[in-house]
């Protein structure tokens, strides 16, 4: 699937996908389920690709 520039697919940890655009992205970091994303209010989602992988993919986005 191919996605509008600026945004990403990550796989979550219940087993769904979450399209998120990637400049409402505040800032990554790691817990004991792995990698969570953090937004604005407080959101956050845990996902399934490594720190690295998350950080290369939001690099190759800028």
């Amino acid at each position: 699937m191919s996605l509008p520039k600026g945004f990403a697919m990550f796989r979550r940890t219940d087993g769904t996908a979450a399209v998120c655009r990637v400049s409402a992205i505040l800032f990554v970091g790691k817990n004991e389920r792995g990698v969570v994303l953090n937004f604005a209010g407080g959101a956050q989602v845990n996902v399934h690709e490594s720190f690295d992988e998350v950080m290369a993919l939001l690099s190759s986005e800028d």
